[in-house]
């Protein structure tokens, strides 16, 4: 795993990140100063949505911190300050699909908001790596799903230092023909793509909480243009259907605090930039991870220019909407999404 992608890990770039941040693919060994003598570097989130907290563990011995297949000299304690109770947590190699090795260690228990943790990770000589960590209050979400404006109101309700990862998911597909214009040729496949749009940028802060508008308006010409992008609409005949919609975000501890007050990988690849580890190098953050799931009304998804049904149906007619379908983008198409047809 290299250091940028770590860090991306760290600084919530996504919602879904911190959920997997133990668990997601990495190409080569985290890249601490050599001949340090801080044993680990640790990665993890106290997250008070899930059953289970994990936290990944390299191990530094000699030479920057690559992930080894033998197992890591370590073993990983965490003490709720708040009421003393201690949980010794299991580890547990993963390989990953490019065939490297990864150290997780793993305990059973939802954070509890509002109390301190402090994570030890010990190895066999007493040499220890510690984090200490709040789980800040819970936050609730206040939007009405079912109103058919294109421009909805979002309050967040809660009173915690950042969010984070906020972002709106419209969980869309394409639309092709059952039969295209001229007969015989082969309908373009029916693919699923979901478009992710950031709305960190758009927070307020208000009495209580925070607020931004989800402009549903915008963001459907953003996603007809991801599709046109990637070849599975054309312009004639850009049908795509919406799903549905989430809103994903982070209610995050204070300690999410980058130099400068934002997350940027120029800065955060220095080892030391955002790290909470005594003796060590990494992040363990805490947070609420909140989603929220809805299909905006039938009016709604019309209006905003998302189709319901296929064009032509079982007759192939002479119109744009039925001609020859898109091809491959060739050269073009960076997350080469033809793949998934074949």
């Amino acid at each position: 795993m290299t250091y940028r992608s770590i860090l991306g890990v760290a600084a919530i770039v996504s919602v879904a990140l911190i959920s997997t941040v133990v668990l997601a693919g990495c190409e080569s060994g985290v890249d601490p100063y050599v001949g340090t003598e801080e044993p680990y570097t640790i990665w993890g989130v106290f997250d008070a949505a899930a059953d289970t907290q994990k936290v990944r563990v390299f191990s530094i011995e000699g030479e920057p911190g690559i992930d080894r297949p033998s197992a890591v000299d370590a073993s990983v304690v965490s003490t709720n300050l708040s009421t003393g109770d201690r949980v010794e947590w299991t580890p547990r190699t993963v390989t990953y699909e490019e065939g490297e090795t990864g150290h997780v260690f793993w305990a059973p228990f939802r954070a509890q908001s509002g109390h301190r943790y402090r994570l030890d990770v010990t190895r066999s000589d007493g040499n220890t790596s510690t984090a200490e960590v709040t789980v800040p209050t819970g936050v609730e979400l206040e939007i009405n799903t079912s109103d058919t404006r294109s421009t909805l109101p979002v309050r967040i309700v809660g009173d915690v230092p950042n969010l984070l990862g906020v972002e709106v998911r419209y969980e869309a597909t394409n639309m092709p023909p059952d039969l295209v214009w001229p007969p015989g040729t082969v309908a373009h496949p029916l693919v699923f793509h979901p478009v992710d749009i950031s709305y960190q940028e758009e927070l307020n802060r208000i009495e209580g909480g925070w607020q931004f508008n989800i402009q549903m308006q915008r963001d459907y010409d953003l996603v007809r243009r991801e599709f046109e992008r990637n070849c599975l609409v054309t312009n004639g005949a850009p049908g795509i259907a919406l799903r549905r919609v989430e809103l994903r975000l982070v209610a995050a501890d204070s300690t999410w605090s980058p130099p400068g007050g934002a997350f940027d990988p120029e800065v955060l690849v220095e080892p030391t930039a955002m790290s909470n580890i005594d003796n060590g190098f990494g992040f363990i953050g805490a947070g609420h991870v909140k989603r929220l799931r809805w299909t905006p009304p039938r009016e709604t998804r019309l209006g905003l220019g998302y189709s319901e049904s296929r064009p032509c149906g079982m007759d192939a007619q002479p119109i744009p909407a039925c001609m020859e379908p898109p091809i491959p983008c060739l050269g073009e198409n960076p997350l080469d999404i033809w793949e998934l047809f074949f």
